[in-house]
C-alpha cells in the first residue's frame, strides 16, 4: 500500500513540476527579447535579467508582477515619483514600485543596476560571463538569500540562457524555436498541459482497494498561506482586515506570542501585506554582517535578516530607536 501511494504521489509531483517548467519557459518566450534588447543598452547580461525576473515573480505569477508589472521587486525610494504598491516582502507592507507596463519595469531594472555606485564593480566583469555576475549581485546586497546566485546559475543552466548573452534582439526569436522545439509559440505564450484524464483514472484505481477516495487540496485551508522565510521561519502574509486577535483563533497562536514574535506593540489592526511570523526570529543572522542600503531601517533588517530586533541593536551596539547610516556594516552574529 504505501509503495502504490508513493507511485501515485510522486506522478502528481512530476505533474506539478511540469508545470512549473511551463511557467518558467513562458516568462523565456514572453520577456527573451525585452531582456536582450536591455543588454544591447546597459550592458547587463540577457540570462541575468531572466533568471531575476523569472525567480522574483515565480514565472510572472507574483502579485508585484500581476498587479504592478513590477518583474524585480523594486522598492519605492525615496527618489520615485511613480505610482506604488504595497506588499510584504522582508519589513511589513513595504512600499514597490507600479509601472503601467512590463517594459517599463525591464528599464527600470537596467537603470537600477547601472546607476548605483555599489553596483559598479558588476561592470567590468564580462558580459558573457554569467556566473561573475550572478556572484557579483549577492556580493553587491542585491538580495539577502545566501543561495541567490547559486539559484540564478541554476536556472540560467536549466534553461540555457546564456545563449540569449551573445545575441542581438532580432535574433531572439530563431533562437527560441532551437531551445524549445516541442513547444507552440501562440502569441508567445504557452498554455498549461492538459493531463490525460485516463491516465489519473487509471492511477486512481491501482490503489482504489486501499484509499476511497483521495480529496482535493482545499484553498480554503488556513495552512496553505503558510511560507517559509531563508531563516527557517514559517510566517503569512496579512490579508485586508486580518487582526493579530483573528489570527490568534485560526492559527491557535496565543495573541502575546504573536505580538512578541513580530517585535509589535498591541496593534489592533495589522497592515494588509505585512508579514507576520509565526515564531521568534532568531538571536543571529545566517551570516555574519549586512552592509545598510539606502531607506534600511533596524526594523527592515531585522525582518530581513531573521534576526531578533532587540539582538540586532545589542549586536551593533546601538539605543533601541536608533537608525544606521547607509553602507554601514552591522554585525548579525
Amino acid at each position: 500500500m504505501t509503495k502504490k501511494i508513493i507511485v501515485f504521489i510522486g506522478f502528481l509531483f512530476s505533474i506539478q513540476l511540469f508545470s512549473q517548467d511551463i511557467r518558467e519557459i513562458n516568462y523565456i518566450l514572453n520577456y527573451a527579447k525585452l531582456a536582450v534588447t536591455e543588454m544591447q543598452l546597459y550592458k547587463i547580461p540577457a540570462s541575468i535579467t531572466l533568471s531575476q525576473g523569472m525567480l522574483e515573480t515565480g514565472g510572472g505569477q507574483s502579485r508585484l508582477a500581476e498587479k504592478a508589472n513590477n518583474h524585480f521587486g523594486i522598492k519605492c525610494k525615496a527618489e520615485w515619483m511613480g505610482e506604488k504598491i504595497y506588499h510584504d516582502d522582508d519589513a511589513l507592507g513595504e512600499c514597490f514600485r507600479k509601472y503601467p507596463k512590463v517594459d517599463d519595469s525591464f528599464r527600470d531594472h537596467s537603470k537600477f543596476l547601472a546607476e548605483r555606485q555599489y553596483y559598479k564593480n558588476l561592470f567590468t566583469l564580462p558580459l558573457t560571463d554569467y556566473k561573475a555576475w550572478a556572484h557579483g549581485l549577492k556580493k553587491a546586497g542585491y538580495a539577502t538569500n545566501p543561495n541567490y546566485a547559486g539559484i540564478l546559475i541554476n536556472k540560467i543552466e536549466k534553461y540555457n540562457l546564456a545563449h540569449f548573452d551573445y545575441l542581438k534582439p532580432e535574433e531572439v526569436d530563431q533562437k527560441l524555436t532551437e531551445l524549445f522545439p516541442n513547444y507552440t509559440m501562440d502569441n508567445k505564450k504557452i498554455e498549461q498541459p492538459v493531463v490525460d484524464s485516463t491516465l489519473i483514472n487509471n492511477s486512481k484505481q491501482i490503489i482504489s482497494d486501499e484509499i476511497k477516495t483521495i480529496e482535493p487540496k482545499k484553498t480554503t485551508n488556513p495552512y496553505s498561506r503558510v511560507k517559509i522565510h531563508e531563516s527557517g521561519l514559517n510566517y503569512i502574509v496579512v490579508e485586508k482586515g486580518e487582526t493579530i486577535a483573528s489570527l490568534s483563533k485560526l492559527y491557535k497562536i496565543d495573541k502575546k506570542k504573536l505580538l512578541i514574535y513580530n517585535d509589535l506593540i498591541n496593534p489592533i489592526l495589522l497592515q494588509e501585506g505585512q508579514m507576520l511570523f509565526f515564531a521568534k526570529k532568531k538571536p543571529t543572522g545566517l551570516v555574519a554582517d549586512y552592509v545598510v542600503q539606502k531607506d534600511d531601517t533596524m526594523y527592515l533588517i531585522s525582518q530581513k535578516m531573521g534576526i531578533r530586533l532587540s539582538n540586532l541593536y545589542r549586536l551593533n551596539q546601538m539605543k533601541y530607536g536608533e537608525e544606521p547610516q547607509i553602507y554601514r556594516v552591522l554585525d548579525l552574529q
